[in-house]
């Protein structure tokens, strides 16, 4: 009894270390010219798909998230991408990056959907891909 309670008593004092848990952080890298390597991303976008390929997807969310009004689901960032023409071949190119799409307009030119942080970068480089902005909450 006595040995637990100097257990108890040395791990309360901070003698005894307990493991950090794996808690996300991400470096803010300043303004490296990959921020406009995709103009249709955007800054914001550009940034957090800089941080995702130096610093990993859990710092990339981090990132994204540090603006409150954007919405994510798990890994996933909800975006609005405007498209050059009408074209059903452009969603099967979308849903191939792993973009689950929500809505197309009637128009065909504007889908919003999630898109991985992962496939940001591809989805910079699509020839048919004029915009790309963030969702935000209302």
């Amino acid at each position: 009894m006595i040995l637990w309670l100097l257990i108890i008593a040395i791990y309360l004092c901070g003698c005894i270390e307990k493991d950090d848990e794996d808690i996300p952080i991400y470096t803010d890298p300043g303004y490296p010219n990959a921020y406009f390597a995709h103009p249709v991303l955007g800054w914001y976008l550009n940034k957090t798909a800089y941080i995702y390929e130096t610093q990993g997807e859990k710092a990339a969310i981090l990132h994204y998230r540090s603006d409150p009004v954007l919405i994510t689901q798990g890994s996933n960032l909800k975006l609005k991408i405007r498209t050059v023409e009408k074209d059903p071949e452009n969603l099967d190119v979308l849903r191939k990056l792993g973009i689950d799409i929500l809505t197309v307009s009637a128009d065909g030119t504007t889908i919003v959907g999630y898109v991985p942080v992962s496939s940001l970068k591809e989805l910079g480089t699509l020839d048919f891909v004029k915009n790309v902005s963030s969702e935000k909450q209302e």
